[in-house]
């Protein structure tokens, strides 16, 4: 994890700039900026990633969509059936896909980018591929890393989910069409670190949904309207401290988790750790997109992050100002229990790292609400257009407002300024002609690693997730 970086690092920007002025002036490409902002991109996906010959993944059967023996027909989870991340490179289906999408939404000719895919698909069997994995409202993504050692054995350790409609916990033998409450949506990143990182990343990313499900259920059949939001908040912070207790960390190893519940007209932001999730508006009329939340990174040199680890002897390391402003981290120190070294761990709330929470590190999220109905309605802006509408001059604002979600892990934010990754997604949202939301997800992971590799020549990139989509009120 790396504190500021995101900030300050624009190799990423300079280099997709120089790329699309001069596949621009080579007249490939049209001056569309979000279109060529995704082509430049893709454009040096080969200079960004390793050719790993092999990558693994792990899958539980908790997400697994299984077949209903008496009718040997597809049956999701209770809780919905999740997106989940294909790695956009080393997934060599995903990849094929990829490609066909990219050319079908871009208006633009093929190009070569260096790496020979073979295309034996058509657009909607590509789309059929990656059905799993994203759609027109929604998607999610992601890249394994490089580590150092042998390509083979890297391992990816970010997982990423969505799931829309997410439903309430209900009985087996319910189906996930009828007897349940209003259709919501659950999405949201989580960032494996240390050893075993991945197996508690996996276990949260597999677990969360149904646990997170049951919960609500009592709440929304017994909660009263006035105690709801705080209620829903509780149990978002009850479920990532079960999380915590049950997951597979008795060796080492531990993950963040940024997560986004929409429940009716708010939205729930979780988070514990550095990866992180926004919230959005993109205004139809004048194509503005604007930030109108965003999670913090848990940094151990937070003031109140300091004082509660050092409350319970737990140390900090805090870096010099020029090492913080060449990416390093604050850091809780803490005794490895396999190896009995020192190690640092550059976060201040986590699920699992249990070494690290003995010295102050916790589970609890933050959890902030935003009112997406305020959002589409209740701005300034939108309350004096409206105003001139009544007057008998044209609204604005009337339907002009959507709003979205991204989360993302740090191997993303650390090398993306978060107005782009906003602005990327957007287009491919809500503009005609914008590229596919996979493509939107594969675009922004491919500026990401290149200018990882430039900036570490090669030797380590961390590994990437992405995960976005529309919050609707429909």
């Amino acid at each position: 994890a790396r504190v500021m970086s995101w900030r300050y690092l624009r190799t990423a920007d300079r280099l997709t700039n120089t790329l699309s002025n001069n596949l621009i002036n080579m007249k490939i490409f049209k001056t569309n900026s979000n279109i060529t902002l995704f082509f430049a991109a893709s454009f040096v996906a080969a200079m960004a990633v390793p050719k790993l010959a092999e990558g693994k993944e792990i899958v539980t059967d908790e997400h697994e969509i299984q077949p209903d023996p008496s009718t040997n027909v597809m049956k999701c989870p209770p809780y919905g059936c999740p997106l989940l991340p294909r790695d956009m490179y080393f997934d060599e289906d995903a990849k094929r896909a990829l490609k066909v999408i990219r050319f079908n939404n871009a208006h633009t000719p093929p190009y070569d980018d260096g790496d020979v895919v073979e295309i034996d698909l058509d657009s909607s069997q590509a789309l059929e591929l990656l059905k799993n994995a994203g759609g027109k409202d929604r998607a999610t993504l992601t890249l394994i890393g490089y580590k150092g050692g042998d390509l083979k054995e890297q391992i990816n350790q970010d997982r990423a989910f969505v799931i829309s409609p997410y439903f309430v916990q209900q009985t087996e033998d319910q189906d996930n069409s009828d007897n349940k409450q209003s259709a919501i949506r659950l999405m949201g990143v989580f960032d494996g670190h240390a050893k075993l990182g991945e197996l508690v990343s996996e276990y949260t990313v597999s677990t969360l949904p149904k646990l997170l499900s049951t919960k609500l259920e009592t709440i929304i059949a017994e909660s009263e309207v006035d105690t709801l939001q705080t209620d829903v908040q509780k149990a978002l912070i009850e479920t990532f401290i079960e999380l915590d207790k049950t997951a597979p960390a008795e060796k080492s190893g531990g993950c963040t988790a940024s997560v986004v519940l929409q429940l009716g007209k708010d939205a729930y932001v979780a988070n514990a750790g550095d990866s992180r999730s926004l919230i959005a508006t993109y205004n139809k009329a004048t194509s503005e997109v604007k930030i109108v939340y965003i999670t913090r990174e848990d940094k151990p040199d937070l003031p109140e992050e300091r004082s509660r680890v050092e409350s319970m002897g737990g140390q900090v390391y805090v870096p010099t100002p020029d090492r913080i402003r060449m990416g390093a981290s604050s850091r809780v120190l803490y005794v490895d229990p396999v190896t009995g070294g020192t190690n640092g761990l550059a976060m201040s709330r986590s699920i699992g790292d249990w070494a690290a929470g003995e010295k102050g590190v916790i589970p609890d999220p933050t959890v902030d609400v935003i009112d997406i109905e305020k959002l589409i309605n209740g701005n300034e802006e939108c309350a004096a257009s409206a105003e001139n509408a009544a007057e008998g001059e044209p609204s604005q604002c009337r339907g002009d407002i959507e709003v979205f979600a991204v989360s993302a892990t740090d191997g993303l934010l650390d090398f993306m300024n978060v107005n782009d990754i906003a602005n990327t997604v957007a287009t491919s949202l809500y503009v005609d002609d914008g590229p596919h939301p996979l493509s939107a997800c594969e675009s922004l992971i491919t500026t990401a690693a290149s200018a990882w590799w430039q900036a570490k020549n090669g030797q380590y990139r961390d590994d990437i997730a992405i995960a976005v989509s529309k919050l609707s009120l429909d």
